[in-house]
């Protein structure tokens, strides 16, 4: 939440300065000064309230789902996405991993999180509330000290990601074979990575897509070992819904639910819970809201493309 900046300041006091003089525009100065440290004070306050709250919304109607809605009674993918709740996870994405997990059935209590963050990103429920273990990887040092600290039994572990390292990052920190979630989350070139990752054979995958690219161009980010995103437009990276369905495709997964936030796609392996059926995107698609307001706004993340002459790269 914004604080009045030094120049609001400065402007309230060259407007007292013209209205009074001597020790009068001194105290008037002062009380300005008062008024604003006590406005900055009552917004730390509100800001502290509203991160407390934020999640009771989205936790009540989780609630109500379950208490009103039968999802037996519904169609796929909603029968998934409707009993999606958040514990520690960005969207809800926790409810939405047992469920799958369930289907699936869980064999080792094993996970792999690329892109962690502090919270452990879509495996921190499972590390805090259900003792499993794994693997974390997240580039920030410091977050993934804190990150070993918040999460004893996982391996967490401070890297910079890419398609060389991937296998190595897994085999070396003990899952490789059968693990029963993978999460990538880089905001970068996360097609690549995935594409190069052989070392585990996760039942459930968790992809985070880029929802700005639409529902139906199968497109990526080029590979590039150091991508960083702040260098480009806020909506140039990692690779579109359809891209990563075909490319899991390639790799025997299928695409079964997208959390209505449209952040992250759900993908199982497919000897795993026949009975759920594969989703085609433009059916599971969902655009994430703040992208919604930008292009609203006029932005376009293929406009940027051909304006800066940056590359994409069209997956077949």
């Amino acid at each position: 939440m914004a604080k009045p900046s030094q120049s609001v300041i400065q402007r309230l006091a060259h407007r007292v300065r013209g209205a009074f003089g001597g020790a009068a525009q001194d105290e008037a100065i002062a009380d300005i000064g008062r008024r604003l440290a006590r406005i900055e004070r009552q917004l730390d306050s509100v800001e502290k309230i509203w991160q407390r709250t934020r999640h009771v919304e989205p936790a009540v109607q989780a609630l109500l789902r379950g208490w009103f809605l039968n999802p037996e009674s519904l169609p796929y993918p909603e029968r998934l996405s409707a009993r999606r709740f958040r514990i520690s996870s960005q969207n809800q994405e926790d409810g939405l991993t047992l469920v799958l997990l369930g289907e699936a059935g869980v064999t080792c209590h094993r996970f792999v999180e690329i892109g962690s963050g502090l919270s452990g990103g879509n495996s921190g429920f499972l590390a805090r509330e259900c003792g499993w273990s794994g693997l974390m990887v997240d580039g920030h040092l410091k977050h993934m000290i804190q990150v070993g600290r918040r999460f004893p039994g996982v391996k967490a572990v401070a890297a910079w990601v890419t398609r060389e390292n991937i296998n190595e990052l897994i085999t070396s920190n003990g899952c490789a074979g059968e693990v029963d979630l993978f999460s990538l989350d880089l905001d970068g070139c996360d097609y690549w990575i995935w594409e190069a990752m052989t070392a585990c054979s996760p039942r459930v995958v968790i992809l985070e897509y880029n929802s700005m690219f639409g529902a139906e161009r199968s497109v990526t980010v080029p590979y590039d070992a150091k991508f960083d995103r702040h260098n480009f437009h806020t909506a140039y990276y990692g690779a579109s819904l359809t891209a990563l369905t075909r490319l899991s495709a390639r790799k025997g997964y299928r695409l079964v639910a997208v959390e209505p936030t449209g952040v992250n796609a759900f993908f199982l392996r497919n000897d795993l819970a026949t009975h759920i059926p594969a989703c085609e995107p433009a059916r599971a698609f969902r655009l994430l809201e703040k992208y919604d307001v930008l292009m609203e706004q006029g932005e376009d993340v293929y406009r940027y493309v051909e304006r800066e002459k940056v590359a994409l790269v069209e997956i077949p």
